[in-house]
Parts: structure tokens; sequence; C-alpha cells
């Protein structure tokens, strides 16, 4: 494979997990996780999530809220 259809390729599966994790909090309205909930519940790496729950967010699907007891969590 060469570099050109291995990014393509990473680049949808980025996508693909974006639009699943959208869909769960579409699905679950009040739904809050922080990073490492998001990564159990999704199995994805800390920076993959990151980097997924960070697009959410800049895509206005998704809000950021910190919390004393838990830190940073997302939220629909």
């Amino acid at each position: 494979m060469t570099e050109n259809k291995a990014s393509m390729t990473t680049k949808r599966q980025i996508e693909d997990l974006v639009m699943r994790i959208e869909g769960e909090f579409l699905e679950t309205p009040g739904l809050m996780l922080t990073v490492a909930e998001a990564q159990r519940r999704f199995g994805m790496d800390e920076i993959t999530c990151e980097a997924v729950l960070d697009a959410l967010v800049d895509s206005g699907s998704c809000s950021r809220r910190a919390t004393a007891s838990t830190g940073a969590s997302i939220r629909a």
C-alpha cells in the first residue's frame, strides 16, 4: 500500500470513529464521559480518543466541561 493510500485509510477510519461516537452522543442525550471513560467505551487509545473528541467539540456536536471531581468531561 502506498503512503497516500495508507493516509486515506487512516483518515477514513478516523472519520468512521467520529461518526460512530457522535451517533452515541446523539442517541444518549445527557451522556457525559471523561476521556478515560470514552477510551474504554469505544475501545480507543488515548491519542486517538483525544483527537476524535476534539473533532466533536470543534464541530459543535459536543462540549467540553471541567468538573471538580472528574476533570474534563465531554457531553452532548
